[in-house]
């Protein structure tokens, strides 16, 4: 498999277009334009505000949350990004990749570019940047403790080695020359590259080790932004400037300003004011904003009239069955609980639709997701009596003499929902017990297998099925992601297959079979896909929002306002 992205130009921003027509005509008429250098100050001028919570960190090693993602993003420019609009992974820092026939190797070919801080960017930088995330001498960790982000190298040869402090380095990344990185794998993987994406795999400058904190208040990375100045803990804003020195389009915004706030609410009620371009909705103010602003028809882009830009969020949120306690080891009651779940009164009533319901554990944003996926994932209370009656009939009293148990942590905002889930579950006859537990004692029941029914969400940092499907329902991830002791060989075949063909189709194929076969044995039960809802201002028209909440000003000029 060979991806490809035409090599960039390196092409310094000019300004505004038109003022610069204007005053190019008025010096070969020799006069000058009224107005025509307030015009173009304002475009130097010209900045996106962002309203948005404080991030923990912006250092590679550290990054983790939408908001900090969000400016990461922008600060670093990682091997490949994936482009939602045209629905295909493309390359960033890599001009062109290719993964070996075997999805054993990945191999990327790096455009012309350089840190902020001037120096070019090699192939060794990300090989050094990866290290410094897993290697137990390095700065960065005996520092910070372990990298959240370091696992997602763990099928890189020489990973485990490297972070028990075996090895020296990542034996399974090679630099043959600057522009050339050879990634090697202990296992077939053939959408390893899509892992790439991820801002905390970036590269960054030898001196982020040199001094740590240094680093952390002013990150410089390679990405289209650089920070200007520094922040911290005090700071109200963190500024970003155009990066001369990165491929770019003409006339490209200058500058972005995240400016932080402590609570959705509060960034949104300035955005309101004017005082911000771009905001998230919070659930309170979504059905005005929808009338004021117009909902963007491709669910990534603000426009004029449909500036409120809506998308699901790679996530799912789910029922995990402990398929391994009666009475949930009956394929029947299993089925039968999930037909008699209103999704479209839980998306429209509880969550104010701030989510969408779901269909399956593939949210609609995925590469593979499949409308109606699952056929009981439907709301169809008959059909559910039917199934139980055949296994569980009612007794005198019209109960069936089970009692179930729903675990969920609290401080989600998901009573209401375990209350309604509850309340259809007894209409069927059973009782229920529901149990709101502290987020630490929640994931130790689940955990340790020590529950019946547990409310959970599946949040993927890439759109692909199969990060969904193997976490949840690959025997490997017993323990791990799999908490409902599901376990078929047909499935872990069918998703081993997946991952280890590279041709597009037959992949999808054997992830739409998987897919299937989960579905018909309902280990789980599939309720919402969360909603990202963001606003956007006038000044924002042209910006890109994907479902991670990256943004991509490069529809955006200078000149527009």
């Amino acid at each position: 498999m060979d991806a490809r992205v035409p090599q960039p130009q390196l092409i310094s921003r000019r300004g505004l277009i038109g003022a610069a027509a204007l005053t190019a005509a008025a010096l070969a008429a020799g006069c000058t334009v009224p107005g025509a250098e307030e015009a173009a100050s304002e475009a130097e001028a010209r900045e996106l505000a962002v309203g948005i919570t404080r991030p923990r960190a912006l250092d590679p090693f550290e990054v983790e949350g939408t908001a900090a993602e969000a400016v990461a993003s922008l600060l670093f420019e990682p091997l490949v990004r994936y482009d939602y609009a045209a629905g295909e992974l493309v390359g960033a820092a890599a001009w062109r990749f290719e993964v070996s026939d075997d999805a054993l190797t990945c191999t990327f070919h790096l455009r012309e570019q350089t840190f902020h801080t001037g120096e070019p960017v090699t192939a060794a930088d990300f090989k050094r940047s990866w290290e410094r995330l897993i290697d137990p001498r390095s700065a960065a960790v005996q520092a910070l403790g372990a990298s959240p982000n370091a696992y997602r190298l763990a099928l890189v040869q020489g990973y485990a080695e490297l972070a028990a402090g075996d090895a020296v380095e990542l034996s399974g990344v090679a630099c043959p020359d600057d522009a050339t990185l050879i990634v090697t794998l202990t296992e077939p993987y053939a959408e390893f590259a899509h892992i790439l994406a991820h801002p905390s795999l970036a590269a960054v400058p030898a001196s982020a080790d040199a001094d740590l904190a240094a680093f952390g208040s002013s990150p410089q990375g390679a990405g289209p932004f650089a920070m200007e100045g520094s922040w911290g803990e005090n700071s109200t804003a963190i500024r970003l400037a155009r990066y001369e020195g990165y491929a770019a389009v003409d006339d490209a915004l200058p500058s972005v300003r995240f400016v932080l706030y402590p609570s959705v609410a509060s960034a949104y009620q300035e955005f309101l004011t004017g005082t911000l371009d771009v905001a998230a909705c919070p659930v309170d103010e979504l059905e005005g904003a929808m009338a004021r602003y117009g909902v963007a028809a491709d669910g990534l882009t603000a426009s004029a009239g449909q500036r409120l830009v809506e998308s699901a969020r790679l996530a799912v949120s789910y029922l995990a069955l402990n398929t391994t306690a009666a009475p949930l080891d009956d394929l029947a009651v299993r089925r039968a609980l999930s037909l008699a779940i209103d999704r479209e009164g839980l998306a429209s009533r509880v969550y104010r639709d701030m989510h969408l319901p779901a269909s399956g554990v593939v949210p609609p944003r995925v590469e593979g997701y499949r409308e109606g996926a699952w056929p009981y994932a439907l709301n169809d209370p008959r059909q559910a009596e039917t199934l139980l009656d055949g296994v569980l009939p009612r007794d005198e009293e019209g109960l069936r003499g089970e009692t179930l148990s729903l675990i969920f942590a609290g401080r989600g905002g998901h009573d209401n929902a375990m209350d309604e889930i509850a309340a259809a579950w007894e209409d069927l006859g059973f009782t229920c017990d529901l149990e709101e537990l502290e987020e630490q004692d929640f994931r130790e029941r689940v955990r340790t297998g020590n529950f019946q029914v547990a409310r959970l969400d599946a949040v993927s940092d890439r759109p692909t099925a199969e990060s969904f499907l193997f976490p949840l329902f690959h025997s490997r991830s017993a323990g791990g992601g799999n908490v409902t002791g599901f376990a078929s060989e047909e499935v872990d075949n069918l998703l081993n297959l997946a991952r280890a063909v590279t041709g597009d189709s037959e992949r999808m194929s054997a992830l739409e079979q998987a897919d299937e076969l989960v579905a018909a044995d309902a280990p789980v039960i599939p309720l919402t896909y969360p909603l990202q809802v963001i606003a956007a201002g006038e000044a924002a028209d042209g910006l890109i929002i994907d479902p991670q909440g990256y943004l991509n000003v490069e529809g955006m000029t200078a000149g527009e306002e």
